[in-house]
């Protein structure tokens, strides 16, 4: 990191010295006595959804905790994932132990660096751990580097004025994800009206493999070699537009791709993307193209599923795949490591797909598309929201938001 001019009364700090930072671990998976009626609090990234972590998932015995490398962590540490999904960060509110795929960061001395800024500083620096994390079969960032991570420390009183700008406009962005998700929700409710429970099946709908119903086709390749053929530039979604029931095109990036391949790789609206997996929350997650972007393509950790239009509706299918039957169908076929989880075509080729009756898809497109336009105006509220957030977090590490 850059080692820029700070106001007067700053100073920098490397985040090792002022802080003990250590990993979490894992008790073995094979021994049920480390899981069992566990009670001792274990986050996992997926655990990692906003600033204060205040339960998990799962749990782990004593015995789990004293035959590992697992360590218990107290209330105020902070925890900041190093494996996989880098910067994902949050404060603890409860003691807990964590993962090797997190590191857990305690400040030596409160009365120089609150929690609360540095927690915000970290955060800010998601990009920046994303650009320098390095390794083999997963991105990761060391213990050394993150010793060495800078950090400007401003006096306690502006930390606090910091944290409490902050603070405001991260629970303003909170609310409105609360309000997406209640409109998540809605859709669910007219699906399981219409089509019943897909887990339990309770009208009997007829069964067939998804590779029956649609045409699935992976993506285009990023960093291709052409060997001087003719190319071009084009849109195309990565992995990160491709959200939970919805696209988020913040930012839409350009591949080159050979000009032969351009309509292979096309999207058209109607088409359903599906995301292959990595994290666990990447795993089978999935949205309706509409022609959003004019001439747009898709890479290959994402799937374009072009469905029948004589058996399926894309937003059934959207739905049926995004439900907790679809889930875990994805979660049971994926191929599994720690924390990492993804699925291949033809995984996604033998997905059962129920089919219900044409006209009863088609009266639940014509809702979903009613609720999304409403939830579309919701989400340009969401985007302005995060660029502020950001835009606040840029501005508030170099003096720029709040003067002495």
């Amino acid at each position: 990191m850059n080692k820029e001019r700070l106001p007067d009364g700053w100073k920098w700090a490397e985040l090792g010295r002022i802080t003990t930072i250590t990993a979490g671990g894992t008790p073995s998976r094979g021994n049920r006595e480390y899981w069992n009626n566990g009670t001792i609090p274990w986050v996992k990234i997926s655990d990692i959804t906003r600033k204060k972590i205040t339960k998990t998932s799962e749990f782990i015995t004593q015995k789990g905790l004293e035959n590992s490398s697992a360590k218990i962590f107290p209330k105020g540490t902070i925890l900041l994932s190093i494996f996989a999904t880098l910067g994902d960060i949050g404060i603890l509110e409860i003691d807990a132990a964590c993962n090797q795929a997190i590191a857990g960061i305690r400040i030596h001395d409160s009365s120089k660096i609150s929690t609360d800024y540095l927690y915000y500083y970290l955060r800010s620096l998601k990009p920046y751990f994303e650009r320098i994390g390095r390794g083999v079969a997963q991105n990761n960032i060391n213990q050394t580097i993150l010793k060495q991570t800078l950090v400007p420390a401003p006096p306690l009183d502006t930390q606090r004025k910091i944290v409490a700008i902050l603070d405001k406009a991260e629970a303003t962005q909170r609310l409105r994800a609360e309000a997406d998700a209640l409109m998540w929700s809605l859709f669910e409710n007219v699906f399981i009206k219409l089509f019943g429970n897909p887990l339990e099946n309770p009208f009997g709908w007829r069964v067939k493999r998804l590779e029956e119903v649609s045409e699935i086709v992976s993506g285009a390749t990023k960093g291709r070699k052409f060997n001087d053929q003719a190319t071009t530039w084009v849109p195309y979604l990565r992995v990160a537009n491709v959200q939970d029931g919805y696209l988020d095109l913040t930012e839409v990036k350009e591949i080159e791709v050979l000009e032969s391949d351009v309509d292979k790789y096309a999207l058209y609206p109607g088409d359903v993307l599906l995301t292959e997996g990595g994290d666990r929350d990447k795993l089978g997650r999935g949205a309706v193209w509409n022609g959003e972007v004019p001439l747009c393509l898709h890479q290959n950790h994402i799937f374009r599923v072009r469905v029948n239009p004589e058996l399926l509706t894309p937003e059934y299918l959207n739905m049926l795949t995004g439900s907790t039957y679809g889930k875990m169908y994805f979660l049971k076929s994926a191929k599994q490591t720690t924390g990492i989880a993804s699925i291949n075509s033809t995984q996604l080729k033998n997905f059962p797909a129920y089919i219900p009756p044409l006209e009863l898809q088609l009266k639940f497109s014509e809702i979903f598309k009613s609720i999304e336009k409403s939830r579309q105006n919701q989400s340009v509220s969401t985007n302005q929201l995060s660029v502020l957030l950001k835009s606040l977090m840029n501005n508030a590490f170099t003096g720029d938001l709040i003067s002495n």
